[in-house]
């Protein structure tokens, strides 16, 4: 009977007086398994997976107070709240249900069983994340067709078209996680990458827009010393009538855009290179550390909403102190 011995290079096997080397090909088996390094660095491992269980219960509670929070803004344009909802619940689901498998995929590597979790938390992370990706490219275009309309946004960005949309974002999203949970690695990183670029040439394209189209404004102002509505008509009548009201929004919605990216640019680096070079490591610690960063953005975005949009906040404190008085 075979004696199989394992190592870090691979695997022994022991067959009477014949000794036979078999060691694990890469390009032959995808993914490769790495998880040796929990055994290296147990207490980085134990921090890992201790920061992914409090990331997922403060991604739970913050989300829920801003869904709250949103349920009890009215100054907020229908369409526009209704995409960051989704964003917000996209960002909940990612702390109910996908960081908690990956916890658990956690404890499968360091107990070897996690190839019994692999599919499942494939198809929930690109689901997920891609769903976060698409939604905040949305809300920028959102944004800039809001600059450029005008008066004319609120009669033509209905509520039931952002829902037809939102609709097809999620139809596309789902067909694609099924891509990427069930082709080759080859397949699936160029998947992952297409989303990723696609998503993000969407939103720096629209910001560029809104921010090129703001300072044309401000600058025709600053010229002509008129009123609102002669600097309105310079513009062609793209200019929102509350520019204030729309500046505010738009910074906050660039700030979350600037932190979907920083959370976002180390699975992009991890995808890069997957795809130029075929190195693959599923449970590698670049894996491992990637996916925390992107899971804390779901933490993060409720931060944001609350730091930099007054009404949101001001709501969000309400609820609290109301949670607080009815717990006592």
């Amino acid at each position: 009977m075979p004696l199989t011995i394992f190592s870090r290079r691979g695997r022994v096997l022991l067959r009477g007086s014949k000794l036979s080397w078999t060691f694990v090909n890469m390009e032959t088996f995808k993914p490769k398994i790495d998880f040796l390094w929990v055994i290296d660095y147990r207490p980085f491992f134990v921090f890992i997976f201790s920061f992914n269980v409090l990331l997922a219960f403060t991604a739970t509670l913050s989300n829920t107070l801003i869904l709250i929070a949103l349920h009890k803004v009215s100054s907020i344009h229908p369409p526009t709240k209704f995409l960051l909802r989704c964003l917000a619940i996209s960002d909940f689901c990612v702390g109910v249900i996908a960081q908690p498998l990956f916890a658990a995929f956690l404890m499968g590597i360091a107990s070897g069983n996690w190839p019994i979790l692999d599919f499942t938390l494939n198809f929930l992370n690109f689901f997920f994340c891609g769903f976060s990706l698409t939604t905040a490219a949305a809300i920028s275009v959102d944004r800039l067709l809001a600059l450029l309309l005008g008066l004319r946004y609120r009669h033509t960005i209905t509520l039931r078209r952002v829902r037809c949309l939102v609709v097809c974002l999620l139809l596309v999203v789902i067909a694609m996680s099924f891509v990427y949970s069930l082709s080759s690695r080859g397949i699936a990183n160029s998947a992952g990458f297409v989303l990723v670029i696609t998503s993000l040439f969407f939103s720096v394209f629209s910001y560029s827009k809104i921010f090129l189209k703001l300072r044309q404004h401000q600058a025709q102002v600053r010229r002509q010393h008129v009123g609102y509505e002669q600097a309105r008509q310079a513009n062609g009548g793209g200019i929102p009538m509350n520019i204030e009201r729309y500046k505010k929004i738009v910074y906050t919605i660039a700030w979350v855009q600037l932190a979907l990216v920083l959370c976002y640019f180390p699975m992009f680096i991890f995808l890069g290179l997957a795809m130029a070079t075929n190195w693959y490591r599923k449970v590698s610690i670049f894996y491992v550390c990637a996916s925390t960063v992107v899971y804390f953005n779901s933490t993060l975005n409720p931060i944001l909403f609350c730091w930099k949009i007054p009404e949101v906040r001001q709501a969000v404190k309400t609820t609290v102190k109301q949670i607080r008085c009815f717990s006592s």
